[in-house]
């Protein structure tokens, strides 16, 4: 079975649309793909471009697929184990998108606010993880909230170029240097997630000794 990850990430969006419209719409095709995914061989994914794509399409699909299916109507956090979730069954495994982001494309990365690891050691998941962390990754995961970029449909042979606009569109308005005033006003995506950042932004040798506003995240559904 050959696997329409994009399909879905842009059927999803539409669905979204028409359900905080109030418009009718049904589920029905997104149900389906999550039915036929659980056979899709994990393996087929050769290399990180193919990860990428790949996860980032369906954690915005299954996003966008959680706030219609839950009826939520002002955050996702009206549903508390939105994150925590496992509603994704793949390959044998099953996934939240806690799993997809943390997990998988973060690489098991440290979590804010002290949270342990997404996978701890002897999850097999842990195979699946991205080869090398890409922190552009964390400017097209769309979380179904006003402060979270915007949703885009990833292919694997395209994904260096549209992770650089996905980058350089987000850092443009979330990340304001005065070099002037030697402050920043910045998404708390940039804080919370410095450490995958490496040398850039906020871990600058410039930048890093300027003062940071951390922008309130706004939860609101759009």
């Amino acid at each position: 079975m050959k696997m329409d990850h994009q399909s879905f990430s842009r059927s999803a969006k539409v669905i979204l649309s028409q359900y905080l419209n109030g418009d009718d719409y049904s589920i029905n095709s997104l149900e389906e793909f999550l039915e036929n995914v659980q056979s899709f061989d994990l393996a087929s994914l050769l290399d990180d471009d193919d990860k990428k794509a790949f996860w980032i399409n369906v954690y915005n699909g299954l996003t966008n697929y959680q706030i219609v299916k839950n009826q939520l109507k002002e955050s996702v956090w009206e549903k508390e184990d939105f994150f925590r979730d496992e509603l994704l069954k793949l390959g044998g495994f099953r996934f939240s998108l806690d799993a997809i982001e943390h997990g998988i494309l973060r690489k098991n990365g440290p979590r804010k606010n002290g949270k342990p690891r997404q996978f701890s050691d002897g999850d097999l998941r842990l195979n699946l993880m991205l080869e090398n962390m890409d922190f552009r990754v964390h400017f097209a995961l769309n979380c179904g909230s006003v402060s979270c970029p915007p949703i885009a449909f990833y292919s694997s042979d395209k994904i260096d170029e549209q992770l650089g606009l996905a980058e350089s569109s987000f850092s443009a308005s979330e990340f304001i240097v005065d070099h002037v005033n030697k402050s920043i006003d910045c998404s708390a995506i940039f804080v919370w997630y410095r450490s995958d950042f490496g040398n850039h932004y906020l871990n600058d040798s410039v930048l890093s000794q300027y003062a940071v506003t951390e922008r309130s995240y706004i939860w609101k559904i759009q």
